[in-house]
């Protein structure tokens, strides 16, 4: 059995005892996700444009286990050679047992505003962090195609300092869900929403466009397998410090 298989086991456990004397409820609560636009030149100086970013998200699920901090020196990394490190939960991090999780999946606009992935179905208590899965779209949740098959699709203009452009088209898939994203929050039965917001920077802030493919008769250029902008695309689609979970109190306007 899988460790999350193990949660959701603990989870509908959870769910199914309550009124036998536990000090949980069950609640419902909205999660949505937005994006934090990008400003100034990336840390190779390329400032980004995007034109279209769509993601597939969910499921989205809670634990209790927090994201504790190193304070030891980190490790040289190879790969910040040709990407920079992702540094994904750079401590610690066990996710304990499970409280809340939203199931469905949708394809999100970044760029059109927040978007409601859908209601947890959870339980109250003291949660840590969550998980985000990014997941390779089917027909029914892309109807329209925008992924053209991909978790992460992004389209736009890259130009650098020097004077140099790049129109881009670039795609992302994830091997396992994101781990460890912050979300620290006693829980408990009020009026509120999850809010994941995603940092453009972060996603784009690592890209060497000057090492994409030459343009195609189309003028898009896309990025090769083992490319560093590839790579440090990746890297940043699966950092944790991409997603900042908050409680937004109130209900949505």
């Amino acid at each position: 059995m899988t460790r999350w298989q193990q949660a959701t086991c603990a989870l509908a456990l959870g769910l199914t005892s309550l009124g036998c004397g536990s000090a949980e409820e069950r609640i419902t609560f909205p999660v949505e996700v937005t994006a934090v636009p990008m400003t100034g030149p990336n840390e190779k100086g390329w400032s980004v444009t995007p034109e279209s970013l769509f993601v597939s998200m969910g499921p989205v699920r809670f634990f209790e286990g927090r994201v504790l901090i190193s304070r030891r020196a980190p490790r040289f990394d190879w790969y910040s050679l040709i990407g920079g490190t992702a540094n994904a939960h750079p401590g610690h991090y066990i996710a304990g047992d499970a409280l809340g999780e939203v199931l469905t999946t949708h394809t999100v606009d970044l760029l059109a505003g927040p978007v409601t992935l859908g209601d947890a179905n959870a339980v109250t208590g003291e949660y840590g962090s969550l998980e985000l899965t990014l997941t390779p779209p089917t027909a029914s949740t892309d109807a329209s195609g925008a992924l053209t098959g991909h978790a992460v699709h992004v389209r736009g203009t890259a130009r650098h300092a020097d004077g140099g452009s790049v129109h881009f088209d670039a795609t992302v898939d994830l091997p396992k869900a994101i781990e460890g994203i912050r979300f620290e929050r006693t829980m408990k039965k009020e009026s509120g929403r999850v809010r994941i917001a995603v940092d453009l920077k972060t996603w784009l802030g690592r890209i060497d466009f000057a090492t994409v493919a030459s343009a195609g008769p189309d003028g898009i250029s896309h990025f090769p397998a083992e490319s560093q902008a590839q790579n440090a695309l990746t890297r940043g689609v699966e950092d944790t410090s991409a997603y900042v979970a908050t409680w937004v109190e109130g209900a949505a306007q």
